[in-house]
């Protein structure tokens, strides 16, 4: 259907309808047929010259009737005359277009008598509508005989059907009726015009530009739980575009894309680097053309107005016709037909109404897309972080099967991406170490030691290289490296007082570097290396080690117990016993000292208090006992200390006294 735009643009329709009656016909009736035809009313206007009628000047609408009634037009020599009418109305009326009907009624005249008798067509007849420019927008053309030279006679006739495109401002249009004769006998040249002018109202879509370049699924408002959907995948012109349930399959997703009018085009995701593009099949404005997928053509009918109405639905309005695509009948079954459908003045058919949605690119379900290793020892599976070595391939589950949604079966309309990160801990995205790219697998080097990898999956239409919203990310896994890590940690500090390296699966003894780290000052010496902190389970030299390891040890410290210089044992030259009885004597003031003790670096003692003593004085047996506490100087002077947590080895002094009072015994 071949069409040209412009200051109000039109499309031709159909051929003319003509009614000539041959003049040779006419000469050939009876006299009495010939009388009553000259006699005849004049049906087809009132009068010649009568002028504009109808709902001229008025607002086109469908039904709305208009013409002019055209004065004469005369031959150079006097013989001939013509006169037309236009007589027009304005039929089915779209979004975007309207027709207009044109009929021309001419009567054909002489002075005296019939003049005319040729062998040629006698009239010239152009059915048109034109802007205020003058631009005839659509016309079609016609050669018709005239009849009975007569003044009345209303003459033969032709509708014309015109096609009017509405543009986005109101603009007066003219129908009209052009005839002129040349024939070569006695006419000379008679060129005589008819028209009328209705205003055409502009047109009230706007194309929703908003939703260019995205990925959307079409629901409608009557079949909520249907898409707009390529029947069966298809990938060939001709594939039927439907109602479907809802899935997550490629080919019910759109994409939004700007078509060669400047409006909006629909290309199914799944048709690839080979699209094709929703069309009205007979790029026409019938009610019921059926819409289905093909190849690009830049065409009006691959062109369509994306209008919102304002409720989270739009209109979608082929440029060809200005109908809207409909859900045929409001059904509700897979496979109902999509077709376009006239609108005019009414938007509230839910059939008409579509949602555009966008869908969410995703895991299937949660661990769906794991990582998987080749070319070296892994453990690479979802729910937690796997461990892999330099050198070991890593590769995602194929998205098809992992990831919603999916390429329909058999097409490859929508890629991947993938990004590999590295991090600190699990899922952490610290840095990019390879960028988005369509190669899933990525090998592990030795700079990814001690790091965690993860893989993030994005997808993209193919044609376009328009990306879906949404990601999916596996789960983490950690590079171990190909030597084990030996940290070695003392008296619980945070921080490792000395680390090695080993080739994991050798035999390992702590290196006398490490003793001599861990050992502190003023202590009795590390008493050893253990495999937890609690320093209970002891690491035994030449063990395997296949992992990293992390040891642990402690200082020893040294707990001793003295006399301070105050104690009455050391400043009495009295004989004291050990017993009340006074039956021992104490050969030494230390034998009353608690025992040595050897403590942990940093543990706590609680102090011993030494064993009594006992002496004679002025006849009465009385007790030295030892104080509670300890003092940490010989003097005593400061406070005794009952407990104390032990960083290096330690004299506690112990103080005895003797009774302030006769006969009461000091506590």
């Amino acid at each position: 259907m071949a069409g040209q735009k412009g200051n109000g643009a039109a499309f031709d329709a159909v051929q003319p309808r003509d009614r000539a009656i041959a003049r040779r016909r006419f000469l050939g009736l009876g006299g009495a047929a010939a009388l009553s035809l000259l006699l005849a009313p004049r049906l087809a206007w009132g009068g010649v010259g009568g002028g504009s009628w109808g709902s001229a000047g008025a607002t086109a609408h469908p039904g709305s009737h208009f013409g002019y009634d055209g004065g004469w037009g005369y031959s150079s020599n006097g013989k001939v005359w013509l006169a037309v009418s236009c007589n027009a109305t304005v039929g089915r009326m779209t979004e975007l277009f309207l027709e207009v009907s044109v009929t021309s009624y001419y009567a054909n005249g002489g002075v005296w008598s019939p003049t005319w008798f040729t062998d040629y067509p006698d009239t010239h007849v152009d059915s048109f509508v034109r802007n205020g420019a003058g631009v005839w927008l659509s016309s079609t053309s016609g050669f018709y005989d005239t009849t009975y030279d007569c003044a009345w006679f209303q003459g033969p006739y032709a509708t014309h059907r015109l096609r009017v495109a509405r543009e986005a401002w109101d603009w007066w249009s003219w129908a009209g009726v052009r005839a002129w004769c040349d024939s070569p006998d006695s006419a000379y040249g008679i060129n005589t015009t008819a028209e009328a002018s209705q205003l055409i109202p502009h047109h009230p879509l706007v194309d929703d530009r908003s939703w260019q370049g995205r990925i959307v699924t079409l629901r409608p408002e009557a079949a909520p739980h249907l898409r707009l959907d390529a029947a069966g995948g298809g990938t060939a012109n001709g594939t039927n575009i439907i109602g479907w349930s809802a899935s997550d399959y490629t080919n019910q997703h759109w994409l939004v894309l700007t078509s060669a009018q400047g409006r909006t085009c629909l290309v199914p995701v799944h048709t690839g680097e080979a699209p094709l593009f929703a069309d009205v099949s007979s790029n026409d404005w019938n009610d019921g053309d059926n819409v289905h997928l093909w190849s690009g053509t830049g065409g009006w009918n691959q062109s369509f107005w994306l209008h919102d109405l304002g409720t989270g639905y739009h209109m979608i309005v082929p440029e060809c016709s200005g109908c809207a695509l409909d859900l045929e009948g409001g059904g509700q079954g897979n496979g109902t037909n999509v077709a376009q459908w006239n609108c005019y003045g009414d938007w509230g058919n839910p059939n008409q109404h579509w949602a555009l949605e966008e869908p969410l690119f995703r895991e299937r379900e949660p661990g769906a897309l794991t990582l998987s290793a080749a070319g070296g020892t892994a453990d690479a599976g979802a729910g937690g972080a796997g461990e892999v070595e330099p050198g070991a391939a890593l590769s995602p589950t194929d998205p098809d099967l992992a990831c919603l949604p999916r390429n329909y079966p058999g097409t490859a309309g929508m890629g991947y991406r993938y990004a590999w990160y590295r991090g600190g801990a699990p899922g952490e995205r610290a840095e990019c170490v390879r960028g988005p790219s369509e190669e899933p697998a990525y090998e592990v080097a030795e700079v990814d030691e001690g790091a965690y990898l993860v893989c993030v999956v994005t997808a993209y239409a193919r044609y376009g290289n328009v990306s879906y919203r949404g990601e999916a990310e596996t789960a983490s896994v950690h590079v171990r490296s190909l030597r084990a890590r030996v940290r070695f940690f003392a008296d619980a500090d945070a921080e490792p007082c000395f680390a090695d390296q080993l080739d994991r699966g050798s035999a390992y003894t702590v290196p006398q570097a490490a003793w001599q780290a861990a050992a502190k000052p003023d202590c009795a010496g590390v008493d050893g290396w253990y495999r937890d902190a609690s320093c209970t389970e002891a690491f035994v030299g030449g063990a395997l080690v296949e992992d990293d390891l992390d040891l642990f040890a402690c200082n020893r410290v040294e707990l001793t117990y003295a006399q301070a210089d105050r104690s009455c044992l050391l400043a009495s030259p009295r004989a004291y016993y050990l017993d009340e009885a006074c039956e021992h004597p104490l050969p030494d003031p230390s034998a009353l000292l608690p025992p040595q003790a050897m403590l942990r670096y940093g543990g706590r003692v609680s102090f011993a208090r030494g064993a009594s003593a006992w002496y004679e004085d002025m006849g009465r047996v009385r007790e030295a006992s030892c104080a509670l506490g300890a003092y940490a100087a010989p003097d005593a002077a400061d406070l005794p200390l009952r407990s104390a947590r032990l960083t290096r080895n330690t004299t506690a002094y112990l103080l005895w006294r003797t009774p302030a009072y006769d006969g009461i015994s000091l506590s």
